[in-house]
């Protein structure tokens, strides 16, 4: 990383003398670090990086790194100081994927007596005892004050429960990746769709691997999820209508319906910002969900009636009851579609009308204070529909927005009135 100077250097010479004595192959590669903001794990992130790309390329089987006990205690603390769970507190895993540890087991004095047995030198990496670095402040400040004045082997026993909860660990993480293929509806590069009601059958430190897992099919790792993270998306789990949290690295989670969608694409959250929008004027037009809604109430029935769309219905007004609401889905939805006498629950609809379980959320739903009138833009409800007794009609035009983006941008924020009354 350069960031030790001289010292740098140094370790850089004897590394490749001890190389050429034990007829080791040595790859050197150096990395550019700017800045002190975050400045140990952009460290960490960019060796692993390389550590990565060695591996490909080279064919290799697995990254063996040479943390030791002392290391695995000091991760214990740090992570619990971070409010990590289960994982966390085990600490350094001994096996993950291709990152294996085969040293964790020694502590430092005992590898110090191995490389004197083979006459190889010991040295000290200068940046741990750099005070910049938490870890290093454990090292230095922390560890030597417990094992003075709680426990002399303080440094074995966090060594010895890290194992221990490690296999725990193991053990509900099987457990979880057998319920997770149950309860995921759907998986693809950028989305991730779990089934609330199933997830929420789990025990919660088995929900906590389940959220973990969808996060790490997007991100590629489980780095920077965290209890705390469990808390934030369970809070909008059993909350009313569409919701969305932001976690790290660009990832959302949002309520959707009866789903958890996990998506890296921003668009995803736009369901979750809208609330539902109350019609006031009995003459106005809005902009809501990606559309334009034109209203008008008449009197008299158009002469081109027979010429309408999907996009624009005409209903008897005075079946409306109360104030018109525009909303998306809800649980238990259901409505009687034009030209049919029985209740239809909305999800079959939007089966049949093979709508994407991406897109249902998205679909306008017009209701009045009873009953929804209009499933914008696939049918009018039966319930509305005007005949020769109606005296009044109501008129309303949807036009989407999505393909005038640039004219959107301009538009007030959505969910708004975008006119006074006409």
């Amino acid at each position: 990383h350069q960031l030790r100077a001289e010292a740098s250097e140094q370790d850089e010479a004897q590394i490749k003398q001890i190389c050429m004595q034990l007829n080791v192959p040595l790859i050197i590669r150096r990395i550019e670090l700017e800045g002190e903001r975050d400045l140990e794990n952009r460290a960490r992130k960019a060796r692993f990086e390389v550590f990565y790309r060695i591996l490909e390329s080279y064919r290799f089987d697995k990254i063996l790194l040479a943390h030791h006990k002392s290391d695995l205690a000091e991760t214990v603390l740090l992570n619990m100081f971070r409010g990590s769970g289960l994982s966390g507190m085990a600490g350094i895993k001994p096996l993950r994927g291709v990152i294996a540890h085969p040293m964790l087991i020694f502590s430092p004095e005992e590898l110090k007596a191995i490389l004197r047995d083979k006459d190889i030198p010991w040295r000290e990496d200068a940046s741990n005892s750099d005070p910049r670095f938490t870890r290093n402040r454990i090292r230095n400040e922390l560890m030597p004050h417990l094992a003075e004045v709680y426990n002399p082997q303080i440094r074995d026993k966090l060594a010895d429960s890290a194992a221990i909860l490690w296999q725990s660990e193991q053990y509900i993480l099987d457990k979880a990746m057998r319920r997770f293929k149950k309860i995921c509806l759907e998986s693809s590069g950028n989305r991730i769709i779990l089934s609330i009601p199933d997830l929420l059958k789990a025990a919660p430190i088995e929900r906590f691997y389940l959220l973990r897992n969808a996060y790490r099919l997007l991100h590629g790792t489980t780095q920077d999820f965290f209890q705390s993270n469990l808390s934030e998306i369970e809070s909008i789990l059993c909350a009313q209508g569409s919701k969305y949290i932001s976690l790290p690295h660009g990832i959302y989670a949002v309520k959707r319906y009866q789903e958890l969608l996990f998506s890296n694409v921003s668009e995803d959250i736009r369901v979750a910002e809208v609330e539902d929008l109350i019609i006031e004027s009995e003459r106005s037009r809005v902009v809501h969900m990606d559309h334009r809604f034109s209203f008008k109430y008449l009197k008299v029935l158009p002469a081109e009636i027979e010429e309408m769309d999907g996009y624009k219905v005409i209903l008897d007004a005075d079946k409306i009851v109360g104030k018109i609401r525009i909303r998306s889905r809800r649980d238990g939805d259901r409505f009687i579609p034009f030209g049919m006498n029985g209740f239809k629950k909305l999800k079959d609809f939007f089966i049949d009308e093979k709508v994407a379980k991406y897109d249902r959320d998205t679909i306008p739903i017009f209701a009045d204070e009873e009953k929804i009138l209009w499933v914008c833009p696939f049918r009018l409800d039966n319930r509305v529909r005007y005949d020769e007794s109606s005296s009044r009609f109501l008129s309303i035009e949807a036009e989407s927005l999505i393909k005038k983006s640039n004219r959107a941008a301009s538009r007030k924020k959505r969910g708004t009135n975008e006119f006074d009354e006409l």
